[in-house]
């Protein structure tokens, strides 16, 4: 981004976001339903539900959260394409008090066929209408109700959240480079959509953690609240004042998750950690201080 600003303006970066391509799992955001065992999307439009003591149900999968989180900013600058990408860190310190991903498990019964031969003789009306009452009994249906899915539960002292137009994408991690590695991804895969560049310009990618501090319990029934309202959004990479309320990107999910959190980030905050990198510098800080400013002034939960 240093690099970008000594030759542009605020004016010219303020175009480049605005034609920025929107993150989607079908172009730029790598996801398939089918590999959910540190990452899940919370679909847009769907609801999600609270399962008491801090978890956060949609689909049968289940997100405890840590109530001993620290929270803070991860934010990756592209260098040549002047583009930013703000994801919401969530790292539970204490190792006996870790997030808990519960992933929903289809139980698939596989069946021998039976070595006896089949009965010529055809079962009758009575027959049938017995067994179907046997196993569609009143008990039965109560029994299964009061069951809950199989599930497979991890425990992880990282979650990152990123949102997308498909509705907010949830990362679990073991370790803090992992969560940078993510925010890289995402940029490689937007930059090889909208890009004919040499595909080593992704690795131009400068993230950035600003910290937030240690979040007020309880952090998963404000979460749940907070995701809900985010789900009704749409997505849009710019939009006028009026429609702020109805919609959603990465920058200001970020923003209203902290503020729902009653903690905040500020442009300065911004502008000071960007001036003492040196391959940012303070062309980057002034430029995204001032916009992440604008936006603190104008976004309400």
């Amino acid at each position: 981004m240093g690099a970008y600003f000594s030759l542009r303006g605020a004016g010219e970066w303020d175009q480049t976001v605005s034609e920025s391509m929107e993150p989607s799992i079908w172009t730029n955001v790598s996801f398939t339903p089918m590999n959910r065992s540190q990452k899940m999307l919370l679909h847009r439009g769907g609801e999600v539900q609270f399962s008491f003591p801090a978890g956060i149900v949609q689909s049968g999968d289940i997100i405890t959260l840590s109530d001993a989180v620290d929270m803070s900013l991860l934010i990756g600058f592209q260098e040549s394409a002047g583009r930013l990408y703000s994801a919401l860190l969530i790292h539970a310190p204490l190792p006996e008090q870790p997030h808990v991903y519960s992933r929903a498990v289809e139980e698939v019964i596989l069946k021998a066929p039976t070595s006896q031969p089949a009965s010529s003789k055809s079962p009758t009306k009575a027959s049938t209408r017995s067994g179907g009452d046997e196993m569609f009994s009143g008990g039965s249906l109560a029994q299964l109700d009061s069951e809950a899915p199989p599930a497979s539960s991890t425990d992880w002292p990282y979650a990152l959240l990123y949102t997308v137009k498909e509705g907010v994408m949830v990362y679990f991690s073991s370790d803090y480079e992992s969560c940078e590695q993510v925010v890289r991804e995402i940029a490689e895969h937007e930059f090889k959509a909208s890009s004919r560049e040499s595909k080593d310009k992704c690795s131009e990618v400068k993230c950035v953690n600003f910290p937030a501090g240690r979040a007020p319990p309880p952090v998963g029934r404000v979460f749940h609240e907070m995701l809900g309202n985010e789900l009704k959004r749409e997505f849009a990479i710019r939009c006028e004042a009026q429609e702020q309320a109805g919609c959603t990107n990465c920058v200001v999910f970020c923003l209203r998750m902290l503020l729902g959190m009653k903690m905040s980030v500020r442009g300065h905050d911004i502008e000071a950690v960007c001036e003492g990198r040196r391959d940012l510098g303070p062309k980057v800080g002034k430029a995204a201080g001032d916009a992440w400013e604008q936006l603190f002034r104008r976004v309400r939960i």
